[in-house]
């Protein structure tokens, strides 16, 4: 492991013991997490971003210098426990995925909970892809999302299903929050080692984003309980020391009993979304975000090859 993984990993602990002591505040700790997210991240300066809204939402498109697709496009579906999180914060990495990559991203501000319950947000997502899809092939778009990003990305797509609406690509998946009701042996298991997330807090947003009709047992809520079959190609990463770390290894038996591909990539001893810190020239980011970008290219091929498919 790197020596800016152990720094950073020291720097997160420090912050984490601090937030134990408090209250969880949804709306306070939103206001606290995006406030330190914005001031610290930097879009890299490959990129280009241009604002846009798509149904009604606000959004961003996010470009490359040198563009490796033409005609495709990636859906990036930021994090933040379903409560918080928005452009500002997530346009960073979304930035990373993009310069890797070489495909343009839009990322967009979805409803989050308390105010907007499960399925406000998940039905954004779908609004956005469906927005996409008249303009790009299903076969050349790819949807990318971090922490509640990927639990909302398996929730569109369960969703999308039902409705019989084409499936993108292929979708990459960093440190996915999938579980709603919280029970993988790692919440308890890497209670003390995961430096970010909280046991006690997720169980708190829970209730908060998941209200009746819906349970956290629910196949539309929980993929961990649904039928993953027909759904796209996927790649997941997470780190061995994550709270998070048995949603992503359940959802990778899940898939495979339902015959769906799943690439699963355990990164030992990195804690959740790690894939933030690449500005800091941290080696466990770039390779991660590498992946990432190799992954969804091997999947979108180019045009000429589709058009003569």
């Amino acid at each position: 492991m790197s020596l800016q993984n152990e720094i950073i990993k020291f720097v997160m602990k420090y912050r984490r013991k601090e937030m134990e002591k408090q209250d969880f505040d949804m709306i306070g700790v939103r206001r606290t997490m995006d406030d330190l997210f914005s001031k610290t991240f930097i879009t890299p300066w490959t990129v280009s971003v241009n604002e846009i809204r798509l149904r009604g939402i606000e959004a961003e498109i996010i470009s490359p210098e040198k563009l490796e697709r033409e005609d495709s496009i990636l859906i990036y579906v930021h994090g933040g426990g379903y409560f918080m999180g928005s452009i500002n914060t997530h346009r960073p990495l979304a930035g990373w995925i993009v310069h890797e990559s070489g495909i343009p991203a839009v990322i967009f501000n979805y409803r989050l909970a308390p105010e907007h319950p499960f399925p406000a947000g998940r039905d954004d997502v779908i609004k956005i892809y469906t927005e996409l899809l008249e303009e790009y092939p299903a076969e050349r778009i790819a949807m990318v999302g971090d922490s509640a990003g990927g639990g909302l990305i398996m929730q569109a797509l369960l969703a999308m299903k039902d409705m019989e609406i084409e499936m993108p690509r292929c979708i990459c998946l960093m440190s996915p929050f999938l579980d709603m009701t919280c029970t993988g042996a790692s919440v308890e298991i890497n209670a003390d080692a995961d430096p970010f997330i909280i046991p006690k807090f997720i169980r708190s947003i829970i209730p908060n984003y998941i209200k009746a009709p819906y349970t956290p047992h629910h196949p539309l809520t929980n993929p961990l309980y649904a039928d993953l079959s027909e759904l796209p190609d996927a790649l997941v990463h997470v780190g061995t020391i994550e709270v998070l770390l048995d949603d992503s290894r359940n959802l990778a038996a899940r898939a495979e009993a339902y015959g769906m591909y799943c690439k699963l990539i355990e990164y030992k001893g990195l804690p959740h979304v790690w894939h933030y810190n690449r500005q800091f020239f941290m080696p466990e980011s770039q390779a991660a975000l590498q992946e990432i970008g190799e992954f969804i290219l091997e999947r979108i091929p180019e045009l000429e090859e589709t058009t003569s498919s």
